[in-house]
């Protein structure tokens, strides 16, 4: 670890319900197990879980606590039993998840994503708002050239939430997928879904949303402002994307994907899905989730959920961005504007897009 110094600038949570606060004396991560590595942050994404941490909704291991789980930076240090695919230099990005028990039915079924004893980088332990994170190397996500460092830290959750979420939806080209929220996800989620040439109607009650989605290089096939237009006339919309060639259409969305958190949004989303079809919940709203025995029973909606990614989703997820050439909406940031300008913005009425500390670019 030569030339790595002893101490870092992060920002650390130090009460639940707290402010965040800057610090510039942080001990750098240090004493690698065999899998680690220790990645020198370039950028890093704020996340809407980051708020579910600091009201206390998801508990840290301990506090203080260095949030953000969306880390791009360069590999400065390495444990001794780190696959020969990553070495000293290599730029790449991280999932959140780190060291799983490897003994619960989710990782002896190949699904530790599900692990119940696992560590989360910003939520449970320390993650990339500071200028060193230690990473889980099973979860690194090589970062292509043609990504940027602070393009790339949305994708790292964000961006692979909704890649996966999508392929979860298991759409053939040319059915029609509704985007309820048009935030960071969301318009990650349109972008990915036009690319996979799905019909894409994209849903919002916010003007400014609404707007940032239809100037995109990969725009959706149909807005709709929920504020404005009810969901019979919603569904009226959407069908004019069917195809013509068959009178065996059903009335509405083949898929919804809801990507926000008001309750609003899940009796909208269900409401516009056609009978047969499937609501995707992605969204984590702190109420409960209302939903009628009729959709279940005599609509037949299945209903699930989407969390995270597998690694294998997520690589595939950064190739395909740079393949097509998708962006993200990004609003930077330094780490000392985190705790007071960055907060801000955050909860103003007219965010858009996604948040981004740039660490050392």
């Amino acid at each position: 670890m030569a030339n790595i110094p002893k101490t870092m600038k992060a920002i650390r949570l130090h009460e639940y319900g707290g402010d965040y606060r800057f610090h510039d004396d942080i001990p750098v991560p240090s004493n690698l197990d065999d899998y680690e590595v220790l990645i020198a942050i370039k950028s890093a994404g704020f996340c809407h879980t980051e708020m579910l941490v600091r009201d206390g909704i998801f508990k840290a291991k301990q506090l203080p606590l260095i949030p953000s789980h969306e880390p791009t930076g360069i590999i400065v240090a390495m444990g001794a039993k780190v696959s020969n695919e990553f070495k000293l230099g290599d730029r790449v990005g991280a999932l959140n998840l780190s060291h799983s028990c490897g003994q619960c039915p989710d990782c002896l079924n190949d699904k530790p994503l599900y692990c119940e004893d696992f560590n989360a980088t910003g939520i449970t332990i320390d993650g990339a708002f500071a200028e060193y994170q230690k990473a889980d190397s099973h979860w690194l996500v090589p970062l292509p050239d043609e990504i940027s460092f602070e393009q790339g830290a949305p994708l790292m959750c964000a961006g692979a939430t909704v890649f996966n979420a999508i392929e979860r939806c298991a759409l053939k080209k040319g059915e029609i997928l509704a985007i309820v929220g048009l935030g960071a996800l969301g318009h990650l989620a349109v972008q990915f879904a036009k690319c996979m040439e799905f019909k894409v109607v994209a849903i919002d009650n916010r003007p400014e949303p609404l707007e940032l989605v239809q100037k995109l290089k990969y725009s959706p096939d149909l807005t709709i402002d929920s504020s404005q237009i009810d969901t019979a006339n919603a569904i009226e919309q959407i069908n004019t994307l069917q195809s013509a060639t068959t009178t065996k259409n059903y009335p509405g969305a083949d898929v919804t994907l809801v990507l926000t958190d008001p309750i609003v949004a899940y009796k909208y989303a269900l409401a516009i899905t056609k009978k047969h079809g499937t609501m995707v919940v992605v969204g984590q709203p702190r109420e409960p989730i209302q939903i009628e025995f009729r959709d279940l029973i005599f609509r037949d909606i299945t209903v699930k959920g989407s969390l995270l990614s597998s690694i294998e989703s997520a690589r595939r997820m950064v190739k395909f961005v740079a393949k097509h050439g998708i962006q993200t909406e990004i609003k930077t940031y330094s780490l000392e504007e985190v705790p007071n300008k960055m907060m801000e913005d955050f909860h103003s009425p007219h965010m858009k897009g996604k948040l981004v500390v740039n660490v050392s670019l």
